[in-house]
């Protein structure tokens, strides 16, 4: 109980985050806990306060080292580990300084293990630098021997020509750089995204391998569980010192003294021991979700998993021990951390417990099979080669299992069931967690009325996910505004089951899930600009769905996200820019920017339509030059569909805005610009005359979308997608909502369009 109140006061501690002046208190706190242990009486409450204060003084000493000066500051130290960079482009290092750990975002990665210089500032519980880090020395003999290991599991895994292969690195040492975005996104759905990068799950299997085989060598305790840590401790250095990692080697320790030792030790003293020494050295874990799920899922493994095994093995003595395990565990820990989950992404996982049991029995062997290849190559000795090539595609196979359970799972009906929003959200799911549990429990006991229970628990939770699934768009409509969190993405209805998507927002999954509820098959994708809140779903092998024709501003052409988008889709590309006009069944689309920087490109084959002309290598002018188009070369749209004018202008700023407004015509439906940043110009708002505002936005820290950018709409209703959900446009004209929302009006979530101006 000592060791449990130490670590939740620590926990607090490292959210307050005090700042130096805290210290005072420590020397307090110690002197009282001196004075309390000589009171035999309370001595216990004396020691617990004294270990509290000693384990706060230095956590407040690491929390006062890694916040520093808010700019300007020279930040030197040991790259530790380093991310996969983002699609923004930027990483984020892990370095070891002078004072402990340090996180910082940087621009270019430099090698692990190499003694960097570089200016940041600070923010939030970050620094950031804005140049390439300065290499003072580059990485020794060890470092490079780890480096050479890497790349040697990642050359072995990716040679077995599965997708398993693009797993395996990532769930031996959390190398994600072969994974595409459709298998992250198909793992996230089914929550087996611990399962993506190396976790708790993987170091545990290492740690306890390896101090059971010292245990068959007839090794004491102390033995095994010392071979164990040390084995932890080597491949936490294979794999980087981030705080994932290092959460990661804390439980798998933690498991590893309770299974090894065979005994003797309180398996609460440990978690909570664990959890106190983490958030001393590491405070920036206080913050992580990761870090709350390792805590909640160890724990439910450490407590629960071993009382319903034993029930279940003595009720049915027939049953597969391994089996039964394999179907417990993430049962258990998956149910235990769903409160958790769904305050993180208010969306539950219909499937998510059957493809974790599913995945269960893959893991570890995989693992195993990765870190046998991982050893042998980083041996390097010739007959040892093979054997390093051999586990890799035996690792590769079983990784492959887990990605075909992601990728069916994934794409079952009810994969992804709305959820009420956090804190309610998180509090049902507690009630239906506790109902559950008091059923199963009562079952166990051989109580049948635990039966109704179970049920009650089941019914409660159905209902939820009915009241607040989103309603789909009714089937006559003409233009939808897909929810996909802080970005951007318009479906045009073009007839017979096609689309036009126009922009695609950050991740596939949303805007997939956008056309499967419209009912579109065939798409044809413009992209405005290559912002990753746009782009970046239409990444990798994105939809189930054929993509015909590309449509990218003029001016972007040469680039190499356009490369990589026809790499993506293998789709025909279309440069557009201002004045193209198409006419696609009846849909007329206009597009009113950007103007070329160069020479309009040769008719060619024709695009959408038979109007949009050309491909790759067709333009002249920037597209030459590589560089992806800026906000300010953004495609706009102007789209009529049987009578309703929608404008869509992706992300111009104000001066593009205001040239803009000096031709524009008004309009039914104006989706803002930039999510509803404050880059406007009034002008263009009154030009437009919109009748009904659209923001597409989602959580974010940029303030949109912004007080100045509501009011530009006037006196007229302005929808909200992070509020409303999927908004759906009909002839009229009219709108209905996927969500009930204030600013929709009424409760139905249904309005029209009003006309006249």
């Amino acid at each position: 109980m000592r060791l449990v109140l130490c670590a939740a006061g620590l926990w607090a501690l490292a959210l307050l985050a005090p700042g130096p002046w805290a210290l005072v208190g420590a020397p307090v706190v110690i002197g009282i806990g001196f004075v309390v242990v000589r009171r035999r009486r309370f001595h216990h409450l004396g020691v617990g306060l004294i270990v509290f204060a000693c384990l706060a003084a230095v956590q407040i000493c690491v929390l006062t080292s890694a916040r520093g000066p808010v700019e300007n500051t020279e930040t030197n130290g040991i790259v530790v580990g380093a991310s996969t960079p983002g699609p923004s482009g930027w990483s984020r290092l892990t370095l070891l300084t002078g004072g402990g750990f340090a996180e910082v975002l940087a621009p270019a990665v430099p090698p692990v293990g190499a003694r960097v210089e570089m200016r940041t500032e600070r923010l939030d519980d970050i620094r950031i630098t804005r140049d390439d880090p300065r290499v003072m020395r580059a990485p020794n003999a060890v470092w490079r021997w780890r480096a050479e290991m890497r790349a040697t599991l990642r050359e072995n895994s990716l040679a077995a020509g599965t997708s398993g292969g693009a797993l395996l690195p990532g769930l031996v040492v959390g190398d994600t750089a072969p994974q595409d975005a459709q298998m992250t996104d198909d793992m996230r759905v089914v929550s087996l995204t611990h399962l993506s990068a190396v976790s708790g799950t993987n170091v545990t299997i290492v740690s306890l391998g390896a101090g059971l085989l010292a245990g068959a060598c007839r090794a004491g305790p102390r033995t095994r569980v010392a071979v164990g840590v040390l084995t932890c401790l080597g491949y936490v250095f294979v794999v980087g010192f981030e705080p994932s990692a290092i959460r990661a080697a804390g439980m798998a320790v933690a498991v590893a003294l309770v299974f090894l030792r065979g005994g003797g030790i309180a398996p609460v003293a440990v978690i909570a021991a664990t959890v106190a020494l983490l958030l001393t050295g590491v405070p920036v874990l206080a913050t992580s979700v990761g870090f709350v799920l390792s805590v909640i899922a160890t724990t439910v493994i450490m407590f629960v998993v071993p009382l319903l095994l034993r029930r279940l093995l003595v009720r049915f003595p027939l049953a597969p021990s391994v089996l039964v395990s394999a179907l417990v565990v993430p049962l258990v820990a998956q149910l235990a951390c769903t409160p958790v989950l769904v305050a993180i992404d208010p969306r539950l996982g219909g499937w998510s417990v059957v493809a974790n049991a599913l995945a269960s029995p893959a893991v570890l062997p995989a693992t195993v099979a990765g870190f046998v290849s991982l050893v042998a190559g980083g041996i390097g000795l010739p007959g040892l080669s093979w054997i390093a090539e051999f586990t890799a595609w035996l690792g590769s196979l079983c990784a492959w299992w887990i990605v075909a359970v992601a990728r069916v799972c994934a794409r079952l009906p009810g994969a992804s069931l709305a959820w009420p929003d956090p804190p309610v959200g998180s509090l049902v799911a507690l009630a239906v967690l506790a109902l559950l549990t008091v059923g199963v429990v009562l079952l166990i006991r051989k109580r049948l009325w635990g039966a109704p229970v179970v049920v009650l628990a089941v019914a409660l939770g159905a209902a939820v996910v009915v009241v607040g699934s989103p309603r789909p768009p009714a089937r006559d409509w003409l233009v939808l505004a897909c929810d996909v969190g802080q970005g951007s993405a318009t479906v045009v209805n073009l007839g017979g089951g096609r689309g036009l998507v126009i922009d695609a927002g950050k991740q596939p999954g949303p805007i997939d899930e956008c056309l499967d509820d419209s009912g579109i098959a065939e798409v044809d994708l413009a992209i405005s600009h290559f912002d990753a809140d746009h782009s970046g779903g239409a990444a990798g092998t994105t939809w189930s769905r054929t993509v015909g024709q590309v449509w990218v501003s003029a001016n972007a052409i040469g680039s190499p996200d356009v490369a990589q988008l026809v790499r993506d889709t293998g789709a025909e590309v279309a440069p557009l820019h201002r004045g193209r006009r198409l006419d696609i069944g009846g849909v007329a689309i206009e597009v009113l920017w950007p103007p070329s920087t160069g020479v309009p490109p040769a008719e060619g084959r024709g695009g959408i339509g038979g109007d949009a002309a050309g491909g790759i290598g067709q333009a002249n002018g920037r597209s030459g030059d590589g560089t992806a188009a800026r906000n300010e070369d953004s495609l706009v749209f102007r789209v009529v569909v049987r009578g309703l004018t929608v404008l869509i202008p992706g992300d111009v700023g104000e001066e593009e805005q205001f040239v803009l407004a000096q031709s524009l015509t008004p309009t039914d439906v104006l989706l803002a610009p930039h999510h509803g940043s404050s880059d406007l110009s009034d002008d263009f708002y009154r030009a437009a005359r919109a009748q009904l505002g659209i923001v597409s936005v989602g959580e974010n820290r940029y303030g949109h979308p912004t007080e100045r950018s509501l009011q530009a709409f006037g006196p007229v209703r302005v929808l909200r997608t992070d509020e409303c959900g999927t908004i759906a446009l009909y002839a009229g004209p009219r709108f209905s909502t996927a969500r009930s929302c204030a600013s929709a009006g009424g409760e139905d979530g249904e309005g029209r369009v009003p006309r006249g101006r």
